[in-house]
């Protein structure tokens, strides 16, 4: 029985795996596309610091994207 069960794994696999391509290949033919979204700003932050009682701020540094609405 060993070597039945094995076999049928296989199978479980390969179907499996032939389903994936069979969907991803529809996918693609459907025309699905993927998006590229614009980005419009991302998030700022600074630093700030008090050196000699006056308060220090740094240029601002941005990173990331925050998409269209």
């Amino acid at each position: 029985m060993g070597s039945r069960r094995r076999l049928s794994f296989r199978v479980l696999l390969l179907a499996l795996a032939l389903l994936t391509v069979v969907g991803l290949t529809a996918s693609q033919a459907t025309g699905a596309k993927n998006r590229r979204v614009e980005c419009t700003s991302g998030a700022s932050s600074i630093h700030a610091q008090i050196v000699d009682g006056k308060l220090v701020v740094s240029e601002p540094s941005t990173s990331g994207c925050i998409p269209p609405r």
